[in-house]
């Protein structure tokens, strides 16, 4: 069964939003890269060795893309988590996660492939799903699925922004909460307002982001 991989906090001010978790996290986010052609770039921070948290926002030093930026960036107020992304464990390809979701009964999209590099100068890649019913479709309540290739995940090399105790998806469609359930990567489900929160420990408090 796939794993949770990462968490999205967008802020069409990246800048903000780095500034809002550092703050949280008495950590600092460590530069990602630019998605080039996206027209974002990102800031990170982990969990543990396999769940990392990401904070993404407008890159400056990109022209405006042609298509909309992701998680409906471009047209964000200001910051909150907006999406989550999923992987396959040992003995899972992609494509079987690609089939779950499906079983689920949402449409995960396209499977594509990116890459960034890193301030280090390092290119690291990727395969996700793009467009369907993921992300700013369902408004963050069904997840992307990414597959790192069978290299290291990201989330070995960051600075501790604390353990994630729960990630909480809220939806008033009872068959949108039956198909995040269907997925069994450990989300809490409950029926209310559209909204994801994530719950995290840091040292002796457990902070609130949504």
């Amino acid at each position: 069964m796939p794993e949770l991989d990462h968490l999205i906090f967008a802020s069409p001010d990246l800048s903000e939003g780095v500034r809002i978790i550092d703050l949280l996290s008495a950590q600092k986010a460590v530069p990602g890269g630019p998605h080039v052609n996206f027209g974002t770039k990102n800031y990170l921070l982990t969990f543990n060795d396999q769940t990392y948290f990401e904070i993404i926002g407008i890159d400056p030093d990109q022209e405006k893309p042609v298509r909309p930026r992701p998680f409906g960036i471009d047209s964000m107020s200001g910051p909150a988590l907006v999406g989550y992304a999923i992987h396959p464990t040992e003995n899972e390809t992609l494509e079987d996660v690609v089939a779950l979701m499906k079983e689920a009964k949402f449409n995960p999209g396209q499977i594509s492939e990116m890459s960034r590099v890193k301030p280090e100068g390092e290119t690291i890649s990727w395969r996700l799903t793009i467009g369907g019913d993921s992300g700013a479709a369902s408004n963050g309540a069904f997840p992307f699925a990414i597959d790192w290739g069978g290299k290291p995940s990201p989330a070995v090399s960051l600075p501790s922004m604390g353990s994630l105790v729960s990630l909480t998806v809220s939806n008033p469609d009872v068959e949108v909460l039956a198909s995040v359930d269907a997925l069994n990567v450990g989300v809490l489900t409950v029926e209310g307002p559209v909204g994801l929160r994530a719950s995290v420990a840091i040292g002796d408090r457990v902070v609130e982001i949504s």
